[in-house]
């Protein structure tokens, strides 16, 4: 797949992209929201290998710079509905990368016959489910302490609600 914007393409990842991918990759080891404590440079080689094969998983590559700045994950599930979700390099946050990407592939996905999207976000993460709401997505539930990314210092799980946002096929 690929899909062109003004300055990004949204593609399938290469191996090329191990490099990128391991930069934006350590960023989230200790994210407030999914963070990847386990992520190292020397696991990006897999990852990346994984990713290439993946058709859940696509690269966000900025058109001028040729680089890969995030990722597009768009979750294969039941009844022709895809579950969204993005990670972006620190570095290209908060300039709209992340919404021109989503809505890009909202639309290529509807377009491909996909009847509904859905992302989750938990409600602390504001720039998150702003995204979800900028590219036309609705909120559709509020699930209290459903997920856990973090222990606490016993090892026990930190449980955080979560958002549910969705958008239908407007050609249906």
């Amino acid at each position: 797949m690929k899909i062109e914007t003004k300055d990004l393409i949204i593609r399938n990842f290469e191996l090329r992209d191990e490099k990128d991918l391991c930069e934006y990759m350590l960023q989230r080891v200790n994210a407030e929201f999914e963070a990847y404590p386990d992520f190292t440079c020397e696991k990006a080689e897999k990852e990346i290998e994984f990713r290439a094969q993946s058709d859940e998983f696509y690269a966000i590559e900025l058109k001028n710079e040729h680089k890969v700045i995030g990722n597009i994950y768009l979750g294969n599930r039941d009844f022709n509905t895809r579950e969204l979700g993005y990670v972006l390099n620190v570095n290209y946050q908060h300039k709209g990368f992340g919404s021109y990407a989503s809505k890009a592939i909202i639309e290529y996905m509807f377009s491909q016959g996909v009847h509904r999207i859905y992302a989750e976000c938990a409600p602390q993460n504001i720039p998150s489910w702003k995204l979800m709401e900028k590219v036309g997505m609705s909120r559709e539930a509020h699930f209290r302490k459903n997920i856990s990314f973090h222990k606490d210092i016993n090892g026990n799980p930190i449980y955080w609600d979560t958002y549910v946002y969705a958008v239908l096929n407007p050609q249906e």
